[in-house]
Formats: C-alpha cells, structure tokens, sequence
C-alpha cells in the first residue's frame, strides 16, 4: 500500500504549464452571456495556481478505491474539463489505462470546491477548456 501511496508523491502526474493544453475556440451556448476563448485572451486560474490544484487533486485521490489488477510500472490518464464563466468545472473527462484510475480522478476533480477566475477574452469573461495527464508510478 506504501507503493500505491508513492503515486501521490509522483502526482505531480507530469503536469507543468507547458503540459497543460488549453483549447482556443469553444463555441458559447448562448453569446448574450458567454464568449469563447481567444488568442489574445487570460487562462483560467485555480487558486494557488498549478500546483495548489495538483496538490488538491493529489489529496482527494483515495489508493484503496483503485485495484491495480497485478499491473506494474505505470498507469497513465488524461483528464479534460472545461472551466465554465462562473469558475466552475464541467464536462469532466478522463480517458487510460485502468478504468478504476479514471472513475477516481474524475471523482477527485468534482469535489474541489475552489472556485476558478474565469478566462477573459478581449475583457470578456469566456469559458476555456483544459487537458492533463496524470500517472500512477508503481515499484
């Protein structure tokens, strides 16, 4: 179990600004009240920063819901969400390896309850979309 527990030292599950992709154009569900991200625009941020949120995600991960089926070496993951223009997460999605891995960081994600600063677009408020990787290390 100490092994497994090394994973959440090792959570820092590669993710670096230059790691973090950011989609440019998401279409807004209604214009009136949403616009779509930019070129020349702000990311979101989550309070604290990159690190703030691996660490939070790092903490709500819980080991034992994960069965590792005997796999060694690594287990790799993608989350892909979008922060919306009230700050919140929506539209989770994680995609890997083992399956009991994804269902856990999606459930990571949905319960931090940080709020984000929204990305801005020509001083618009806009919604932006974020994909990461994420990976177990196992010894």
């Amino acid at each position: 179990m100490k092994k497994i527990a090394a994973f959440i030292l090792c959570l820092g599950f590669g993710l670096t600004p230059s790691q973090v992709k950011e989609t440019e154009i998401i279409p807004a569900k209604d214009q009136s009240e949403e616009h779509v991200l930019s070129k020349d625009s702000k990311s979101a941020e989550y309070p604290g920063g990159w690190m703030a949120l691996r660490k939070d995600i790092a903490d709500r991960i819980r080991t034992k819901k994960i069965n590792m089926g005997g796999i060694e070496g690594t287990i790799t993951a993608r989350a892909k969400f979008i922060v919306n223009i009230k700050g919140k997460i929506e539209d989770i999605t994680v995609t890997g390896d083992n399956a009991d891995f994804n269902k856990e960081i999606e459930r990571a994600i949905k319960s931090l309850k940080a709020k984000w600063k929204p990305a801005e677009s020509k001083g618009r408020i806009a919604r932006s979309y974020y994909t990461f990787p994420l990976t177990i290390k196992l010894d």
